[in-house]
Formats: C-alpha cells, sequence, structure tokens
C-alpha cells in the first residue's frame, strides 16, 4: 500500500477512535493514551498527525461542521414546503448523531469547549432552523402565530436529547423514533397538515 494511502487511513483510524473515546469519557477525559489505544497505534502515530489534544478536537469539530453544511447545503432550496424541509433536515440530523460516532463526538467536542458558552455548531445549527423557518413562514408552511424562536428552542432540546440518548444501546434504532413522536406531537406547527403528511409519507430511510 502507498505510504500517503497508509497516512490518510491512519489519519481516519485515529479520529474515529478519538471519537469513540469522546463519546466515552467526553473531551476533558479523552487522553491521547486511550485515543491510540482505541486505534491500536502507538502515540507516535498518534502525535505524528495531530500535534496534541486540541488538534485531534479540532479535527472531529471539523466533521461534524462538514456534516452539519451538508445538510444546509441539500436542503438550501426546497422543492416543497419549507416545513416539510425543516422535518426532514431534522430526521437527517437525528440519523447522523444517532448512528454516527464522529459526528456525535464532534458535537460533544464543541459543547465541551465552549465552557458554558453556545457552542460553535449550536449556533451554525440555529442558523439552519432559522433561515428554514423563516422560509416556512414565507411560503406559508408554518402555521400563523408559532414563534420561530420558541420552536427552534424545541428543536434544540430535542436534538441535545439525541446526542445524549445516542450514547446507549440501540440508539440507532430507538433514538429517531422518539424525533417522530415530537413530529406527530406536534401536526398543528404546518398549515394544512403538512407537518403530519410529511411524516406519513415516509422519512426517507431515517427512521
Amino acid at each position: 500500500m502507498p505510504r500517503q494511502q497508509r497516512a490518510v487511513r491512519s489519519r481516519e483510524a485515529i479520529v474515529r477512535a478519538a471519537a469513540h473515546v469522546v463519546d466515552r469519557y467526553g473531551l476533558k477525559g479523552a487522553t491521547l493514551s486511550r485515543v491510540s489505544g482505541e486505534a491500536g497505534l502507538s502515540k507516535g502515530a498518534v502525535y505524528f498527525h495531530f500535534a496534541d489534544k486540541d488538534a485531534l478536537a479540532t479535527a472531529l469539530e471539523q466533521e461534524s461542521q462538514r456534516a452539519l453544511d451538508g445538510l444546509a447545503a441539500a436542503r438550501g432550496r426546497p422543492s416543497g414546503p419549507a416545513m416539510a424541509s425543516l422535518v426532514e433536515t431534522t430526521r437527517e440530523l437525528v440519523g447522523l448523531l444517532s448512528r454516527d460516532v464522529v459526528v456525535r463526538a464532534g458535537f460533544q467536542v464543541s459543547c465541551d469547549r465552549a465552557e458554558g458558552g453556545v457552542p460553535t455548531l449550536r449556533r451554525r445549527l440555529v442558523t439552519l432552523l432559522l433561515r428554514q423557518l423563516e422560509d416556512a413562514r414565507r411560503d406559508g408552511s408554518l402555521a400563523p402565530g408559532v414563534a420561530i424562536e420558541d420552536l427552534v428552542a424545541t428543536v434544540l432540546t430535542v436534538t441535545i436529547g439525541v446526542q445524549i440518548l445516542s450514547r446507549e444501546p440501540g440508539a440507532a434504532q430507538n433514538v429517531p423514533r422518539a424525533l417522530e413522536y415530537f413530529w406527530q406531537g406536534a401536526p398543528a406547527l404546518g398549515t394544512d397538515g403538512r407537518v403530519r403528511a410529511e411524516h406519513e409519507g415516509g422519512s426517507g430511510g431515517t427512521c
């Protein structure tokens, strides 16, 4: 195997190992010794790719940021009601958080680094949700009288709960169902039953 390809695979293995360690112990407990042990590589191999734990944490956060940006790009020009697009965005995000340890760990790193402030990834998620809800207000798919800021706060609460619950065994199957229960109980958020109709029409394999 060419040296460059080995280096890429080694880096990917270290990032994934770090994600598992962060998922288990949090950023504070994610020592490079634990990461190297999880990856099955020497500490020297870890240091070859990452100067310190902070650099490794940045890599995890960047992976999650790319995933979130991918969701934003995919939903940038909805072909249907914007409210339905918002629901699908939350489904895709919950799916990522429940089954992809790297994305989940990146969100955890972002929270741990915030030290009581607003995590960077959460700010980006809020921006995405606000844009979609403003589009829903304009196209009439958000019911009149629904406070956008309150709905964003509610969706964020569900997302944070998913991030926590996804560490439990069987989360990949069970956690997405929790989101569906939420949307099933909130048909009044969309006009003409569009939130409920989107649920009944299927979720694109995310639940």
